[in-house]
């Protein structure tokens, strides 16, 4: 792929094109010299003029404007030359579009006609030029042989009964006296009503100025107008949520339903792309609007710190958001930070980064989030940076994440006085992916979540037991990462990474959306959380959250040693020994469970950005240009479910309706008196009785 510039609608002065608009194009290596046009054409809206574009671009040649671009070798040379020569780099392609020349009659100065065939008589449209806006219209029927000017003169008779069709009007047949604002208007129009008549026709000719069409007769479902630009309007409506997820093969069905056409998977596909790109708008778009959408987003939301970075190239490489409202709320959450990377699922790619914690009532507190190109040391690093800068650093702080390297790089060389500690959900899996023995599952689990270090040791020593080398490796990764009673930080009740991917999963449908409209759900998302937790917060009357008080009132009916110090809330010993001495047991709470502690993490509100029609830009940031990246999509379809481990997949060992044992079924169980007539001990005894039988003599 090779970027290109595209100067139009500018002057020569002095062999120099000046005046000129810009335009930035992802042209692909072998793309043919009309398929360049067409390209261009299309970018800089001159609807089907491809073939009268004019192309050259300046070679530096100071008798003249440049080096025209006729056939694939011209294109070839050029893409060349701006893809391998520094002086090309920036050498966009000067397009001049050629006027074909049109007599006029008398009486026709500001209109041109147009011809629809159909059959043997021709119905003839005028185009009419007001107020340098064209408008098609309908007169009356006339023979082959009109002029121009006698249709002008029907015009002019017919003018006061014109009827104006806007786009998006819905008519059920052609009439004359019709006024159309454009020609793709008229065209959609007709393209519409062929269908719901059961005909179809072909454009003999269509240029900006004449528009014909002939009906034929063609017997086939694939109805050559039923294109994917004219579906994509039918399906357009049912793109709107998100979370509604709309089918390839729904597209099929619906159109054969409403319409009455077959239409292929292919077509149906583009007609699915075309509709997301109205609705949405291009995926390529969005990273454009960034920067803007950054400037509001920290207009209306004070304090909030977002960060674009780019390559050499202009092209989007990373991007970091944290709301002010998080950075304030983080100063009152327990100093916890778990952190996790999701792929994305729309056109260009990328993954999203999510750094959150918990609050005082064991909600999801976020706290930043970030795009890049892929998991990697960089990315990670540029992620960690951005989000020390944004809320700095807290005394005996914690990261939690699964065992990604790049997250340990990161994570050493920006936060080296942070203690990393690792998912045990991740390390179970890992764990039971590399020794598949019975029971390791639920030891594992006790083991990470003993309060007590004999009761570690214990579950220890089973897991040993059952293979040596399940202990050395846990031993090698380093149990103060993973085991509660080694922790030598508070880790409080945070042992896995689950409420990063939580998050992650409540964008699930976003996730394939622009990356504009994913910031968008976002944002929308943590203001709706922020708006209920602030309404919990003020209707709590208990001197500690919600959530901290029915876990001390479960505590009261399970006590285990050490948990008033691992997780700083009374348990049941404690709580006794309090009440001994009268006085206050939600005093003994840690702070971060106190109502006003809760109260001021979401004591402020989030800001919607509003209309992109409203915001008001400064010049300097709507001149900012950020190219999408460059993503290679692998072969086959595109990936929307992530990669299952080899644990999810993996069948966990049965038990036994008789014993209750597991390893085995009521069919194979050996160890209950009351056999199953097709028991493996039932048919053991079964055979060993008739073999001793047969050894035995005969019995006369």
């Amino acid at each position: 792929m090779a970027i290109v510039y595209v100067a139009y609608d500018g002057k020569w002065e002095n062999n120099a094109y000046v005046d000129h608009k810009l335009k930035v194009l992802m042209v692909s290596m072998d793309k043919t010299c009309l398929a360049l046009q067409m390209q261009i054409a299309k970018s800089i809206g001159i609807e089907e003029e491809a073939s009268k574009i004019r192309m050259l671009y300046n070679a530096n040649l100071e008798t003249s404007k440049g080096v025209e671009i006729e056939n694939d070798s011209d294109v070839e040379m050029y893409l060349y030359l701006v893809k391998n020569e520094e002086e090309y780099k920036k050498c966009p392609i000067i397009v001049e579009i050629e006027e074909t020349t049109i007599q006029y009659s008398e009486g026709s100065k500001d209109s041109v006609v147009a011809l629809y065939v159909e059959e043997e008589q021709i119905l003839t449209t005028t185009l009419v030029q007001k107020t340098k806006k064209r408008r098609f219209q309908e007169v009356e029927e006339t023979e082959t042989s009109s002029s121009s000017s006698s249709v002008w003169e029907s015009l002019k008779r017919e003018k006061e009964n014109m009827e104006i069709i806007t786009k998006g009007t819905s008519i059920e047949d052609l009439k004359e006296n019709l006024i159309f604002e454009s020609k793709e208007d008229l065209k959609e129009v007709l393209s519409m009503i062929s269908i719901k008549k059961k005909f179809q026709y072909r454009v003999p000719k269509s240029d900006k100025k004449r528009f014909m069409a002939r009906c034929i007769d063609e017997n086939n479902p694939n109805h050559r107008q039923a294109s994917s630009h004219l579906i994509s309007k039918y399906i357009q409506n049912m793109l709107g949520d998100p979370k509604v997820e709309y089918k390839t093969n729904q597209v099929i069905s619906d159109v054969k339903r409403v319409l009455g056409v077959t239409v292929n998977y292919q077509k149906a596909w583009r007609a699915m792309q075309n509709a997301r790109d109205e609705v949405l708008g291009p995926a390529s778009d969005s990273y454009g609007l960034l920067p803007s959408y950054c400037h509001v987003l920290k207009k209306n939301n004070p304090g909030s710190v977002t960060k674009i970075m780019k390559d050499s190239e202009n092209r989007f490489k990373f991007l970091f958001v944290a709301y002010g409202v998080s950075i304030e709320g983080w100063k009152h959450c327990r100093p916890v930070i778990v952190v996790d990377g999701t792929f994305l699922k729309a056109k260009h790619g990328g993954i999203l980064f999510v750094a959150c914690a918990k609050d005082g009532n064991n909600g999801i507190f976020p706290l930043a989030f970030g795009v890049g190109e892929s998991e990697n040391n960089e990315a990670w690093e540029w992620f960690f940076t951005s989000l020390k800068e944004a809320i700095g650093g807290r005394e005996e702080l914690c990261i939690v994440s699964d065992r990604h390297l790049s997250i340990a790089n990161a994570i050493k060389r920006v936060y080296p006085e942070a203690h990393h500690g690792i998912c045990m959900h991740h390390l179970k899996e890992n764990l039971i992916k590399r020794y598949m023995v019975t029971g390791l599952h639920d030891l594992f689990f006790k083991a990470a979540r003993a309060y007590r270090h004999s009761e570690f040791e214990k579950y220890m020593s089973e897991m040993s037991s059952l293979n040596p080398k399940i202990k050395d490796y846990l031993l090698e990764i380093g149990p103060g990462r993973w085991a509660r009673c080694l922790y030598p930080r508070r880790r409080y009740n945070i042992q896995t990474s689950n409420i990063a991917e939580s998050i992650n999963s409540t964008v699930k449908e976003a996730r394939e959306q622009p990356i504009l409209k994913l910031l968008d759900e976002l944002r929308k998302t943590f203001q709706n959380w922020f708006l209920e937790r602030s309404k919990l917060a003020a209707s709590t009357f208990y001197p500690v959250t919600t959530w901290a008080h029915k876990e001390m009132r479960d505590k009261l009916e399970k006590a285990n040693c050490m948990e008033f110090d691992l997780d700083e809330i009374p348990c049941s010993h404690a709580i006794a020994g309090i009440d001994k001495l009268y006085r206050n047991k939600y005093e003994y709470c840690s702070k971060w469970y106190d109502i006003m502690m809760y109260k001021n993490t979401y004591n402020g509100s989030l800001n919607p950005v509003g209309d992109k029609e409203d915001w008001n830009i400064p010049e300097d940031i709507k001149q900012e240009i950020l190219l999408p990246p460059i993503y290679k999509p692998a072969a086959g379809r595109r990936k929307k479910q992530r990669y299952k481990s080899a644990t999810e997949t993996f069948k966990m060992s049965t038990k036994c309706g008789r014993c209750r044992r597991t390893g085995h079924n009521r069919k194979t169980c050996k160890f209950s008196p009351a056999l199953h007539p097709y028991s493996k001990k039932h048919n053991t005894n079964e055979a060993s009785t008739s073999c001793k039988a047969q050894s035995s003599p005969a019995a006369f």
